[in-house]
């Protein structure tokens, strides 16, 4: 009996099934859907060189999503979407008389990156230096408004109003 003639009838048919499987797999692979993700909420926290952002991505019911299972893309595994899949805008207003002013920043969010609060609640942290956010002379607090927009390539834009947050030092 040929050996070789053996091995080329049982490699084929593996192959076969071995290129079909890759193939399901990549057409089955939704590539950058967070499952349930329906918005976002943004929190705040003023530093000594920069705001802070913590990023919750919401499901439809306006709760945090969790790692197991809705902040991972689905039929992947266990990857969690990479922060460059994502897209971030902030534009920062000063505050004058109690409204909304000056636009004193309008840009991207800074060194995006999962992290995680709380068990197993996973959040986007972010910032803005504030040597990139200009002074408004004509302010009356160190308050501002901040809106945050979010968006992956299928998934949103999302966005999220901090109405009266710090944003300032000091009062001019």
């Amino acid at each position: 009996m040929n050996v070789d003639f053996l091995k080329d009838k049982t490699i084929g048919p593996i192959l076969s099934w071995i290129a079909w499987g890759c193939l399901i797999a990549i057409l089955g692979c939704s590539g950058g859907i967070i499952e349930n993700f329906e918005g976002i909420k943004v929190e705040s926290t003023f530093r000594f060189d920069r705001i802070e952002f913590d990023i919750f991505l919401l499901n439809e019911n306006g709760r945090p999503l969790i790692q197991t299972g809705s902040i991972l893309t689905p039929q992947i595994g266990v990857s969690t979407l990479s922060e460059s899949k994502f897209t971030t805008h902030a534009e920062i207003y000063s505050m004058r008389n109690g409204a909304k002013s000056k636009k004193v920043y309008d840009g991207r969010l800074i060194d995006l990156r999962w992290g995680a609060l709380g068990g197993n609640r996973r959040v986007l942290f972010a910032e803005i230096p504030h040597r990139l956010i200009e002074e408004d002379e004509q302010r009356d607090t160190e308050m501002g408004v901040i809106i945050v927009t979010l968006q992956t390539e299928k998934q949103g834009p999302f966005k999220d109003t901090l109405e009266s947050t710090r944003i300032y030092s000091r009062v001019p």
